[in-house]
């Protein structure tokens, strides 16, 4: 479909230069153009005739869509597959440019053999080892020797592999054993041949100390978590020392400079006018927001993120050791109950055994000693049952829901402060203070608190003195590491202040009432 279509069915008459209306046939020149026109491989050929007259938006090049063939002259280079030595022992062979005839038929050396680089170990025989080693009371012979330096030729010096492959005679040599022999024959060695070589000083293998190193590692690797967590609160404390020390340094310094104020040699009359005190005052206030800036620029705190994770895996393992004490004090508390049942059972069969033996004896006595033994034997039984869980049954028929629940509680109660009791007396006085267990005879509130909370207080006039006094006496108001002991030791010093002021009030009244009777 051309332009000519589309105008022709939108009934649009195409521009002409001429005012005629009709049509004209082209001219012979315009035909020409038109056949003139390259052909535009770019784009379809029905959409670029939609474009008439009109020139395109967007330029349309024609191009090739292959690349053109390389037209080269050169002839190629041949490749040869020759042979090459890797050692002495094998023969290889690779592709080598260059024809048979540049390359030449001898066989050549890897290019990669001169990166084959050896240890330059010392060699010597007996003589010279008998020399040297003169004077040295030493367990190993001179194979032996030579079999280590054999081995360290072969493994290039890497001793554990040197370790594992060490096997003369059955002999249980340890890695630190053969460093220490290799370096001594080694020092020896050179000591005899030159004594003047810088490298003597570097051959000392120090065995002891390799020792004490191995045995600190294992002794730091065989941590447990507790100990690890322990440490690194350590650390941190140790840190917060320091970064308290230096905000300590800097408030020290910026309050000698505050004392430290300048000495003025002018005269005071210059201040004595509205404009001399303005100016003062604006450099008082100066000089006091630029201490400001110094107090505002103590560093922060760097392992408070730390902490926060040391904080999180310490609360882990507490829970995990928490968890492993609750399973076994339910296993402990399953047993003692096993033994009670089996202890109950026991003195059940005691007694059963005992009522047969008394039946026995009973038909062998007279008749008139039978009604007493009943009758005894009667009251004992009963006295026995009262004993036993029959008597709990005895008194659950008379009471109500509500008290055999109380009473079932009250016996649970006392089971549990027993097997704590018993629990306890395995622990000294020392113990129980290191690992913080109390046993607390009166009843607790329910819930989680901080021990300073429950701190005494008084009313507010007798508080504010007990705070002064405190204060007179250097201590602070709450105490910093607010343990049991701590705690106690600090409700008995507010008693006694508290005592103290109430008795200096008391006096003081009566001081007064003195003073006005004499007056009188």
């Amino acid at each position: 479909m051309s332009s000519s279509d589309i105008f022709d069915v939108l009934n649009i008459r195409p521009k002409s230069s001429s005012p005629d209306t009709g049509t004209h046939p082209p001219s012979s020149g315009s035909l020409a153009v038109k056949q003139n026109k390259p052909q535009v491989t770019g784009i379809q050929r029905e959409l670029y005739s939609l474009l008439g007259d009109n020139t395109p938006s967007v330029p349309i090049k024609s191009s090739n869509k292959f690349k053109d063939s390389l037209n080269s002259s050169a002839k190629p280079s041949p490749w040869s597959f020759v042979e090459f030595e890797a050692n002495s022992h094998v023969k290889l062979r690779h592709w080598v440019k260059g024809s048979k005839e540049l390359v030449g038929a001898s066989v050549e050396p890897s290019s990669f053999a001169k990166f084959n680089q050896h240890l330059s170990i010392p060699s010597f025989d007996e003589e010279e080892y008998e020399q040297f080693m003169s004077g040295n009371n030493s367990e190993w012979s001179y194979e032996e020797v030579r079999y280590l330096f054999d081995l360290c030729r072969n493994y290039d010096m890497k001793w554990f592999v040197i370790a594992d492959r060490f096997d003369y005679n059955s002999s249980n040599r340890k890695l630190d054993d053969l460093k220490d022999m290799f370096y001594t024959v080694c020092q020896r060695y050179f000591l005899l041949r030159d004594p003047e070589n810088p490298l003597i000083s570097q051959l000392n293998f120090p065995k002891e100390k390799e020792l004490e190193r191995k045995e600190h590692l294992e002794r730091l690797l065989s941590r447990t978590a507790a100990e690890i967590a322990e440490e690194e609160a350590l650390i941190i404390e140790s840190r917060k020392f320091e970064m308290a020390a230096k905000k300590t340094l800097q408030e020290r310094e910026a309050l000698l400079q505050l004392l430290d104020h300048p000495h003025s040699d002018k005269p005071i009359s210059q201040f004595l006018t509205s404009q001399g005190m303005s100016q003062l005052y604006a450099n008082l206030l100066n000089d006091k927001n630029r201490k400001r800036k110094l107090d505002s620029s103590t560093p922060e705190n760097p392992w408070m993120k730390q902490q926060q994770q040391f904080a999180q895996q310490r609360q882990q393992i507490q829970h995990q050791q928490q968890f492993k004490q609750g399973q076994l004090m339910q296993q402990q508390q399953q047993q003692h109950q096993q033994q009670l049942i089996q202890q109950q059972k026991l003195q059940q069969q005691q007694k059963l055994q005992q009522s047969q033996e008394n039946q026995q004896n009973k038909e062998n006595q007279p008749k008139q000693q039978k009604s007493s033994n009943s009758q005894s034997e009667e009251n004992s039984s009963k006295d026995q049952q009262s004993e036993d869980t029959t008597e709990i049954k005895t008194e659950g028929q008379r009471l109500n829901k509500k008290q055999k629940i109380e009473l079932q509680n009250a016996l649970r109660r006392k089971q549990d402060s027993e097997y704590a009791e018993q629990l306890l007396e395995k622990f000294t006085p020392e113990e129980r203070k290191s690992l913080g267990v109390i046993a607390h005879g009166e009843k607790l509130a329910p819930g989680v608190y901080l021990r300073s909370s429950k701190i005494s207080t008084y009313k507010p006039a007798v508080q504010n003195k007990i705070v002064a006094t405190l204060q007179e006496l250097g201590l602070s108001v709450r105490p910093a590491m607010p343990s049991l002991a701590v705690v106690n030791e600090h409700e008995k010093l507010l008693r006694k202040i508290a005592t103290l002021l109430e008795i200096k009030k008391q006096v003081d009244k009566f001081a007064a009432e003195k003073q006005i009777v004499n007056q009188d």
